[in-house]
């Protein structure tokens, strides 16, 4: 088990250097310049002064001088300067990560929450009506993108009904109750983003292991549908299912910016929308590493779990290593 960590956590190391290298790099092809960005439609400034600031920011190095400085800031907890306010990234992000972070763990509950009585419906039931309304909800749900979803509940439920604001932010340690009536529609935007899909991957699992012989052996037995599902269906359907989540919850980081931006959210994602505008690179590199490794980190807490629940996945492991140890024994007998 230990070597199976061990190896997840190399393996996501590994990937989260390579986002920040690509990362920087492709901010630096992208169109735009923060300099010119910064002194906007001012006539009076000249190519002397462009260079200067140039220097200033250090862009005129080269890219590899520049992605050390950057990396080894990291390091040290010195994540530079917005190129735009010259206020300290880190302080720039400390202020928006709170948010994002109360917004993204209530979508996921609320997605969680959705998902699984609309899977659980249709396999207790076995009723059409029931598995051709719960797969609507899937297909709708996982193409349309989630600003449709928020533009209709502030439609519905602020503008026509009047129950919740349109948008703002709170903290919730400030006022919790107007907080949590200010979270209640951007979180339930990503929950149902999150539950689409997931009541997918449940069903299709669900349909799976309905037809093992140890299910047909337990409803021999006289068990009732419902004890069926929930007692053996269900948590052999889960593992597949997690290896999903760990996926989806990119999407759910992704579907973040597009709905902080909707609601008017002071998150990571207006943050990075605002430093896409400017061309801010020094806060947008460090905000979407950010967000890159809070992916691959829930994708390695999923991994471990499955490990810990299914030793098939460390059985395999060792059994793959053996089967490589092997040959290369006998291609040096061989030779």
């Amino acid at each position: 088990m230990i070597a199976y960590i061990v190896r997840r956590l190399c393996l996501s190391l590994l990937m989260i250097a390579l986002v920040s290298v690509l990362v920087f790099v492709v901010l630096r092809l992208l169109p735009g310049d923060p300099t010119i960005t910064r002194v906007g439609a001012a006539q009076s400034i000249d190519a002397k002064t462009l260079a200067q600031m140039h220097h200033r920011l250090g862009l005129d190095d080269p890219i590899i001088v520049q992605y050390g400085r950057w990396i080894g800031g990291l390091f040290h907890g010195d994540l530079g300067r917005s190129y735009f306010s010259e206020y300290p990234v880190g302080e720039l992000i400390g202020q928006r990560v709170g948010a994002t972070l109360l917004l993204a763990v209530a979508g996921l509950i609320l997605g969680v929450l959705i998902s699984l009585p609309l899977a659980l419906l249709p396999a207790i039931s076995r009723r059409r009506i029931w598995r051709r309304l719960v797969g609507g909800y899937a297909t709708v749900g996982m193409a349309a993108p989630p600003f449709v979803f928020g533009i209709i509940l502030i439609a519905v439920f602020s503008v026509g009904l009047g129950w919740m604001p349109t948008g703002g932010y709170q903290s919730l340690f400030a006022d919790p109750l107007h907080s949590l009536r200010l979270l209640v529609l951007p979180a339930l935007t990503l929950g149902i983003t999150l539950s689409a899909p997931l009541v997918h991957y449940l069903r299709t699992s669900m349909r799976e292991v309905d037809s093992a012989a140890f299910v047909r052996t337990a409803t021999g037995k006289g068990l009732r549908r419902r004890q069926v599902v929930n007692g053996h269906v269900l948590p052999n359907a889960m593992l597949p299912t997690a290896t999903a989540f760990g996926v989806m919850i990119g999407s759910v980081l992704g579907g973040v910016v597009v709905v902080e931006y909707v609601f008017r959210w002071p998150g990571l994602g207006s943050l990075i929308v605002d430093a896409v505008l400017q061309r801010d690179y020094a806060v947008l590199q460090t905000a979407v590493l950010l967000v890159a490794a809070a992916f691959v980190l829930a994708n390695l807490v999923i991994d471990i779990l499955l490990g810990v629940l299914d030793p098939r996945l460390r059985v395999g492991g060792a059994r793959a290593r053996r089967r490589t140890r092997t040959a290369v024994a006998a291609v040096g007998g061989a030779q």
